[in-house]
């Protein structure tokens, strides 16, 4: 408790003036009567009840100094304090990141943290909020609302993304908000260094909510499979983050199938990594390991992968021109250039881009053919049109200007021309010509470029059976056939997640695991991983930062408590009176 009117201190003035008063009172004379009859009863009761009879001959005093001394305490004006807003923006940043449902007793630091937000919401009723959730694109759940009701019911719908937080993008994205008037930002995630609050904001109140607790954490930190002669053999790394050995079960199984292929325990010192090998596995699509321990962390006790691997290099033949080369490098491939003999060793692992078209007559997977080096180009005029295959669904190539033509191959099938004469072609086996040298056109100056490159390797790439790795919520563009029905993604249960119209706007489920995609008839697989970033649980403590201008923000309220000493004053009031009143008044 505090006070908060120390200057009233001078009316404490008031219960010495009456203590003075009666020190220096008038004294009566003491008279012997002619009787002790009385005195004598008189002195039996004191003897009696000393302390009683004192009070009954100075209970006016003592009431009177009572009511005088309670008096300037309410005048102190006492309160107790309380962290409150001042008034104006406040700004809530919800972390939805997968470590947010670390806690212990089964519940949750998410749960925790929404159940702070709701006491907050309350105590600022009728103030306008704005709730924003983290990750790579930061989201306004709801802005400046000032219907406390609503706001509640925005917070009871938070879920968490397993996304990696990527806080920095959601602080820059609060201070825009809070550019104008000022904020009070409160942030609810389980840890977040100082260090962020490096530039100074004048006119904005940080406020960061911590998780403050030791969790016990065992996760799956690495798990890998590849095929052998003798079946699939497969790695875990598990990584025990607690302070005491950690014993538990490992279970490895065939995700699409449901059985289980392994079920083994582990033990892992504090502080460690274990590596368990499994060798001679049987041959499936994808693998799933989990950990059954007594942790405080579920989601990294889980993981998944598929055997089919992604194709992530491409290797440029020498004699093309250096923009072939970059237009494949802008759409992430690893880019190397080849001989003649390393096009034809790489052809099984790589995507291969020459113009040699007697790799068209070998290996098994289909090559990338640009230009002719069996043939000289004529020239050629006229419009550019495309079928409509699905490697125009984005690349749009009707403005593109062609001065020459290699002569084209009887047996593919023409999907793009130049008046007449085929211009782009495919064989049955997938292999994409086209029948120029980029040096004879003007489309490296066109943005359709590499959209067409990257189309042309994501074709490549769909001869497997799965679309790849994803991190959960990643934004990435797929090779689809521009249906109708648009792409369809499902889990292996066939439970319905959500469609694309197009393969340009796909985004990956939230939850980690393996899903289907299904465009037409045509079903693939992909994955969901969780970040390596989410497997590791930082402490973090509570603490404020900055304060804002204009009158916005929170402070240090005032919870007073002098309004509540109004009626023991009136009642003591009312007993010195009912007291004068039956001793008389003198004349």
């Amino acid at each position: 408790m505090r006070l908060d009117s120390i200057v009233n201190l001078w009316t404490a003035i008031f219960p010495l003036v009456v203590l003075l008063y009666y020190f220096f009172r008038k004294k009566y004379e003491v008279t012997t009567i002619s009787s002790t009859l009385f005195w004598q009863q008189s002195m039996r009761e004191t003897k009696v009840s000393p302390y009683l009879k004192n009070l009954q001959r100075n209970a006016l005093f003592y009431l009177q100094m009572a009511a005088l001394l309670l008096l300037v305490f309410i005048l102190l004006g006492p309160f107790l304090p309380k962290e409150q807003a001042v008034g104006g923006h406040t700004i809530l940043i919800v972390d939805t990141s997968a470590s947010m449902l670390a806690g212990k007793e089964q519940l949750t630091l998410f749960a925790r943290q929404q159940a702070a937000m709701k006491e907050l919401v309350v105590g600022r009723s009728g103030e306008p909020i704005t709730i924003v959730t983290t990750g790579k694109e930061p989201a306004i759940v709801v802005r400046e609302q000032t219907d406390g009701e609503a706001v509640l019911a925005a917070i009871d719908k938070l879920a968490v993304s397993y996304e990696h937080e990527h806080m920095e993008r959601a602080l820059e994205f609060a201070r825009s908000i809070a550019s104008v008037g000022g904020a009070d930002i409160h942030i609810y995630t389980d840890s977040l260094d100082r260090a962020a609050f490096a530039e100074e904001d004048s006119n904005i109140a940080w406020t960061i909510h911590g998780s403050g607790d030791a969790l016990v954490n065992v996760a799956i930190n690495k798990f890998g499979a590849v095929k052998t002669p003798q079946g699939t053999e497969a790695i875990v790394k598990i990584t025990n983050a607690s302070d005491i050995d950690q014993t538990g079960d490992v279970q490895l199984m065939d995700p699409i199938t449901g059985k289980v292929l392994v079920d083994d325990k582990f033990t892992v010192e504090a502080g460690k990594d274990a590596l368990l090998s499994f060798k001679e596995l049987p041959v499936s699509q994808a693998l799933q390991a989990e950990i059954i321990v007594d942790d405080d962390y579920r989601p990294d006790n889980t993981a998944a992968i598929l055997l089919d691997s992604e194709v992530s290099e491409a290797v440029v033949d020498g004699q093309l021109h250096e923009l072939v080369k970059r237009a494949f490098e802008a759409v992430g491939l690893a880019v190397t250039t080849g001989s003649a003999n390393e096009l034809l060793s790489a052809q099984d692992s790589s995507i291969v881009v020459t113009n040699d078209v007697s790799l068209l007559k070998k290996g098994d997977k289909p090559v990338i053919i640009i230009g002719r080096n069996d043939k000289s180009p004529e020239p050629v005029s006229g419009v550019l049109k495309s079928s409509a295959d699905p490697l125009f669904t984005i690349a749009d190539i009707s403005d593109v200007y062609v001065s020459a033509l290699y002569p084209p191959f009887t047996s593919y099938t023409t999907i793009a021309t130049v008046g007449d004469q085929p211009f782009i072609q495919q064989s049955k086996r997938g292999d994409i010509v086209v029948l120029a040298d980029i040096e004879l056109t003007d489309w490296p100056l066109h943005p359709s470029f590499p959209l067409f490159v990257w189309s042309a390797a994501e074709q490549l790439r769909s001869d497997t059976d799965t679309l790849g790795l994803f991190v959960p919520n990643e934004r990435k563009a797929v090779l689809a056939s521009g249906r109708a029905d648009g792409l369809e993604v499902f889990t292996l249960n066939d439970e319905y997640v959500t469609t694309f119209v197009d393969g340009s706007s796909f985004i990956a489920p939230t939850r980690p695991g393996i899903y289907k995609a299904r465009d037409g008839d045509t079903e693939k697989l992909f994955a969901v991983q969780l970040e390596q970033s989410e497997k590791e649980l930082v402490i973090g403590s509570s603490y404020s930062i900055g304060q804002t201008a204009g009158g916005t923000g929170a402070e240090e309220g005032k919870n007073r408590i002098g309004w509540l000493l109004l009626v023991p004053l009136l009642l003591l009031l009312l007993i010195e009176w009912e007291v004068q009143r039956r001793r008389g008044y003198p004349n």
